[in-house]
């Protein structure tokens, strides 16, 4: 019985020393795990992709999305300079390493990707005769708004060629003022302005005066021909039935202010207008925005693989290693130093 027991024991001795072993050689099998890598805190590092993407239909959103991510970015560079996976050991060579990373694949190359895909789809869109891009026409539609609400509507009901002469000499100048400062303008801050601007009035300064002149006058004279309408009281054939409801109601609002009522009728006409010109606006941004969207889906991968194997593996590591030589180089110069 001692035989047998002693036998036992020694046998459970033997078996938990061996599932140690077994544990131990699998935890150090065990591929380590990056927990920003892992979801949710991965998708942080996309939401500068994702504001970039949606600046143009949504610009204060999209300026907001990139603070998530450059947190993201400072904890993951951090995180490698402090530590090598599950150990201490801060490492300037390893933390600049994913500084430029960071930079290249999360920041330049996917914002540049959007950019280039709401150009694109901007370039693409060109409609109709005009020969001109959706940004550009976007432009001239909000050069228009801005023209107009410095003059009443009414005041040239009967004399539309005034106000194109008028329209004509004014958006020259502007386009005059683009071009000198296109010019002028700082690479840098032609970058910030493409990313972080929802407003690109520089297009207007691209595109061929005759183009710009001849879509203006298309919309003026679409513009006349909806105000008349709506000083008849008629609902514009370009209106929907919610639009038009939308302007009664705005006119019976104007009508019981004061400061609004003996003008009512051309203020409501002339603010619901507004409103249609900016609706047209916003389904050249969602064109624009899903060019956006379709570049980064297609970009980011790639980006990804090219500047960890190209970039950071062939250019930023060798020259890396002779600003930061490794513990051996360091131990064999302090060896012959001294």
């Amino acid at each position: 019985m001692i035989r047998l027991n002693n036998y036992r024991f020694t046998s459970n001795v033997n078996f938990s020393a061996k599932e140690n072993n077994d544990a131990q050689k699998k935890s150090k099998d065990k591929k380590y795990s990056d927990p920003l890598m892992k979801w949710p805190a991965r998708g942080l590092a996309y939401t500068n992709e994702l504001g970039a993407a949606i600046s143009e239909v949504a610009p204060k959103l999209g300026t907001l999305l990139w603070f998530p991510a450059m947190l993201y970015f400072g904890a993951d560079i951090y995180d490698k300079y402090k530590n090598a996976k599950t150990s201490y050991d801060p490492n300037a060579k390893r933390g600049t390493e994913q500084a430029i990373f960071q930079l290249l694949a999360s920041v330049l190359l996917p914002t540049g990707a959007v950019i280039a895909g709401q150009k694109t789809a901007s370039v693409l869109g060109v409609a109709g005769k005009n020969g001109m891009s959706l940004q550009s026409q976007e432009e001239v539609i909000n050069f228009l708004q801005n023209f107009t609400s410095r003059r009443h509507l009414d005041t040239f009901a009967g004399n539309v060629d005034g106000f194109k002469d008028l329209f004509k000499e004014s958006i020259s100048i502007k386009r005059e003022k683009l071009i000198r400062e296109t010019k002028l303008k700082n690479p840098i801050k032609m970058m910030g302005d493409a990313i972080f601007n929802r407003r690109h009035p520089e297009s207007l300064a691209m595109s061929q005066k005759d183009r710009v002149l001849t879509f203006a006058n298309k919309h003026i004279d679409e513009m006349f021909k909806i105000y008349g309408s709506l000083a008849a009281e008629q609902r514009p054939e370009e209106f929907s039935t919610k639009l038009y409801g939308k302007f009664e109601k705005l006119k019976a609002r104007y009508t019981k202010d004061p400061d609004y009522k003996a003008t009512a009728l051309r203020d409501a006409a002339e603010d619901i207008i507004k409103k249609y010109q900016k609706n047209k606006i916003m389904k050249t941004k969602m064109l624009k925005t899903l060019g956006g969207f379709v570049a980064l889906g297609i970009a980011i991968k790639p980006i990804d693989k090219f500047v960890e194997n190209v970039v950071i593996k062939k250019f930023v590591e060798p020259n890396l290693n002779a600003v930061f030589p490794n513990d051996e180089v360091k131990n064999y110069k302090e060896k012959v130093l001294k």
